[in-house]
């Protein structure tokens, strides 16, 4: 039944969402007064814009409710607050906030507003794992005659020794003798080199010289350590006879030596020979140096170096009022306090994360808690008489 028009006064019957100004119609919205009375519940958004021609502003919501599940009920634009009347709901019933970066290069931070500017940070330089650095794995040569590895060959390389600080002729297996190799090796100090997961095959050059394995050598079974065995592939391995630092160069460098780490056969190459790692400080590339024997005759296998790379760690922060429970798993799945932070490292170089925010739960008066006030607009809400149950916002 349509509302009676009295003078200065609209009236206007609300059923569904929309722009209130319009559902009024041209005449009767430029009236002083306006009462809109719903007739049904409402979902979504009831917009009220600034008209200079009002004076009083009334929303009676006649025990119907007002929900809108992607945002706030009520957004009032005028200048004239908007008086809200009856006992119905007016409730924003947006619970859940949402964030991603899909690109795996992400880093820095990520500022989740509907969140009340919650944040994602992704850290680069914070954590790191172990992960294999070097894992040469060579196979046999033996239909070419070869042991499959790659030689120390017979020429001398002049290399400053951190251990004496002089110079020194030594057979350097060339594939190893790279500054790349220092850094995989873990710099000057060796620190991928002194671990007890560090491990070294040898070969013959001529599968007719011997077995396909001539030696083994291991890292320390801790740091710094020395003596004893271990095994690398496929048998008994030896740990460092002499594992020592030394200030050289600037720097702290580590000298290691393992005796008798290899055995040689043939014309010139009998016996047993030493291995001796360590950075030359003059190229700042890495020594790995067969002492004794023919160089070409003998061969580094197979190698396998681990060591630390550098991770991602993400940390969300709440800056929410209340607490927020997050899932996905990529990668956070926790609930998190209100101030509170959530911290999940990766051990990957993967930056990218998506995550879901579900807030619950009322407030002291029942209230319950959304992501949305329950009015967006610039205007204010003037509830005195109101008698239904708002929703608050968790900011």
């Amino acid at each position: 039944m349509a509302i009676p028009l009295i003078s200065n006064v609209g009236f206007t019957e609300i059923s569904s969402s929309g722009v209130l100004n319009d559902k009024a119609g041209t005449a009767k919205s430029k009236l002083p007064v306006q009462l809109f009375k719903l007739s049904s519940a409402i979902t979504g958004n009831l917009q009220m814009n600034n008209d200079s021609a009002h004076k009083k502003i009334i929303l009676d919501t006649n025990g119907n409710n007002i929900t809108n599940s992607s945002g706030s009920p009520l957004t009032n634009n005028s200048s004239v607050a908007l008086e809200l009347k009856g006992s119905g709901n007016v409730q924003s019933t947006l619970k859940t906030f949402t964030s991603s970066q899909s690109s795996t290069s992400n880093s820095g931070t990520t500022t989740i507003s509907e969140a009340d500017n919650s944040t994602v940070v992704v850290q680069t330089d914070t954590h790191t794992f172990d992960t294999a650095l070097v894992s040469d794995t060579r196979g046999s040569g033996a239909s070419s005659g070869s042991g499959g590895g790659v030689s120390f060959g017979d020429g001398n390389t002049t290399v400053t020794k951190p251990n004496t600080g002089s110079n020194s002729a030594m057979l350097v297996n060339e594939t190893y003798y790279t500054t790349g190799f220092t850094t995989l090796f873990g710099g000057v100090g060796l620190d991928n080199i002194d671990r007890s997961d560090f491990g070294m095959s040898f070969t013959h050059a001529f599968m007719e010289d011997g077995t396909t394995i001539s030696g083994r050598i291991s890292g320390p079974s801790t740091s710094g350590g020395t003596g004893g065995t271990s095994t690398f592939d496929g048998g008994t391995s030896k740990r460092p006879s002499t594992n020592t630092t030394h200030s050289h160069a600037g720097g702290t460098y580590r000298f290691m030596k393992w005796d008798d780490a290899l055995v040689g056969v043939n014309t010139g190459n009998i016996g047993s020979f030493d291995i001796e790692m360590f950075i030359d400080s003059a190229t700042g590339k890495a020594v790995v140096a067969i002492i004794g024997g023919r160089g070409a005759f003998n061969q580094i296998k197979n190698v396998s170096v681990t060591g630390p790379t550098a991770g991602r760690r993400f940390i969300f922060t709440n800056n929410l009022a209340i607490s927020c429970t997050l899932s996905g798993s990529d990668p956070f799945s926790a609930t998190v306090s209100a101030g509170a932070t959530n911290t999940v490292n990766r051990d990957s170089t993967d930056g990218s994360f998506s995550l879901t925010g579900t807030i619950s739960g009322s407030d002291g008066s029942s209230r319950p808690f959304a992501l949305k006030e329950i009015n967006d607009g610039s205007g204010s809400i003037d509830e005195t008489a109101y008698t239904g149950t708002k929703s608050v916002s968790a900011f």
